[in-house]
């Protein structure tokens, strides 16, 4: 069986999305709305920062809080959204 688009199209987008946060720069494997996984986790105290979404190029920032901050024993971490 094939696993190509039957129409055609067959367009795979170009995801990448990356967490900044006091000069590091972490990639996230999976944001869920009140949650982020971070490829590499790092030990970090609870702070602002900001995540960056681009799809085939096109980006989106916004800025986050990170509630609990980061540990490197566990990349799921909480965000809220700031204001």
């Amino acid at each position: 069986m094939s696993t190509e688009n039957r129409n055609g199209s067959g367009h795979s987008a170009d995801v990448q999305m990356r967490l900044s946060v006091n000069g590091h720069t972490l990639s996230i494997g999976h944001l869920g709305p009140d949650y982020v996984v971070v490829d590499a986790p790092i030990d970090h105290p609870p702070s602002d920062a900001e995540i960056s979404l681009s799809v085939d190029g096109n980006e989106s920032r916004w800025r986050v809080r990170l509630i609990d901050g980061l540990s490197a024993s566990q990349a799921r971490s909480r965000i809220s959204i700031s204001g």
